[in-house]
């Protein structure tokens, strides 16, 4: 029998809450949608495939749904995750998203206006989506073990991760921090797949 690991076990395990009706989120979200529990272990083989990644070299993994986001949305966050792709991260050094991604408040870098939470409201801004790639981030983060330097809840739920394990940011407000706690450096994969999946792996570098 093959040997699953850990933060395979923990996904599963958080798909599977999440699909038994507790789904908190508003109705804003787009419709977005978490994957129920059969293809959790499957679609992450599928996708651990196409990054090339070997089981033993990865630290944390995880995916979200952005199905049903609009086209603005996805950009933003296709646009977030090529930030990521790449970054190398040495020990003990501190991982800032916001200084990766930069201020996506800016639609001359490219962002475009899409579905965010300001003050537990509904409304359109520039760089709608990112905090799925931030949330995304923040459980491959906390599956390979990294220290959470700073985090925020959104001020309603969303609908893309469990309740409690999102991390909004906001440039020059709010921030997704982590220490990378090893003694070798470490590299973010972030990837969307299918048009449907945001993926980030975080593995040894």
């Amino acid at each position: 029998m093959k040997k699953v690991r850990h933060w395979l076990i923990t996904m599963a395990t958080m798909a599977l809450v999440f699909s038994l009706g507790m789904n908190y989120a508003p109705e804003h979200a787009m419709a977005l949608q978490v994957d129920p529990l059969s293809p959790v272990i499957e679609l992450q083989e599928k996708y651990m495939k196409k990054m090339d990644l070997k089981e033993e070299e990865v630290l944390g993994f995880y995916y979200s749904s952005m199905k049903n986001s609009t086209d603005a949305r996805k950009h933003n966050i296709k646009q977030a995750l090529s930030k990521l792709h790449n970054e190398k991260i040495k020990p003990q050094q501190v991982f800032s998203f916001n200084e990766i991604v930069g201020n996506s408040n800016l639609p001359e870098d490219g962002w475009q206006k899409a579905g965010v939470i300001q003050n537990g409201q509904l409304a359109d801004d520039y760089g709608g989506g990112i905090c799925q790639v931030s949330s995304t981030l923040y459980n491959a983060a906390a599956e390979a073990g990294m220290i959470i330097v700073e985090r925020h809840n959104h001020s309603k739920s969303v609908r893309y991760v469990p309740q409690g394990q999102d991390a909004t940011v906001a440039y020059g407000h709010m921030d997704f921090k982590f220490t990378n706690l090893y003694d070798f450096p470490v590299k973010i994969k972030a990837k969307s797949y299918d048009d449907e999946h945001v993926v980030i792996a975080i593995i040894r570098a």
